[in-house]
């Protein structure tokens, strides 16, 4: 079954691009078990990396959780899956917190390395890309693939958008992440 795409943005511009291909932008992800409450949908910050973890999230009721990026795409098909499932298809993944969140934009490390800083979070130099991948993330079961949008411009948001939507690669630098890792 084809992965349904969700999106997550930082502009104005981009959430206007996502909407223009109906693509569903989603706020208001659940980051600590504190905050669960029926019908959410958690952040991969809850470190779901197993079947037990999705059982106590439904008990709970949550509607969907977003698996933890460490994890490789056979132990994603392992997970016993109780309620839906996402996984990052798309975006630049946050490294780390910082001590100071009024520090924006981007700092470049001593290699000439750009990173990303929004808030309290560093993010990753380069996006996980999947698009021309997609058949491996379907039949890990997944339900949802997210798209997370930071430091793209609206016709960037567009071209990955629709890659996804074809399932196409695209001439850009980018990681699988952990995707095909061998644990």
């Amino acid at each position: 079954m084809p992965v349904k795409f969700i999106a997550t943005c930082l502009t104005s511009a981009q959430c206007q691009a996502c909407a223009s291909l109906g693509i569903e932008v989603m706020q208001g992800y659940t980051k600590w078990i504190g905050e669960i409450e029926p019908g959410c949908v958690t952040d991969f910050s809850l470190h779901c990396f197993n079947s037990a973890t999705l059982a106590i999230l439904k008990g709970l009721g949550v509607k969907r959780a977003t698996l933890h990026p460490e994890l490789n795409l056979a132990q994603i098909r392992d997970i016993k899956k109780c309620i839906d499932t996402e996984v990052i298809i798309y975006g630049k993944l946050p490294l780390m917190k910082i001590g100071n969140p009024e520090i924006g934009g981007n700092i470049t490390d001593r290699t000439g390395t750009s990173f990303f800083i929004q808030g309290d979070k560093l993010y990753n130099s380069v996006p996980v890309f999947m698009a021309d991948k997609l058949k491996d993330v379907e039949k890990s079961g997944i339900t949802h693939g997210r798209l997370i949008f930071t430091t793209e411009n609206a016709e960037e948001v567009r071209t990955i958008i629709r890659a996804n939507m074809y399932r196409k690669a695209l001439k850009i630098e980018f990681t699988r992440g952990k995707y095909y890792s061998k644990v």
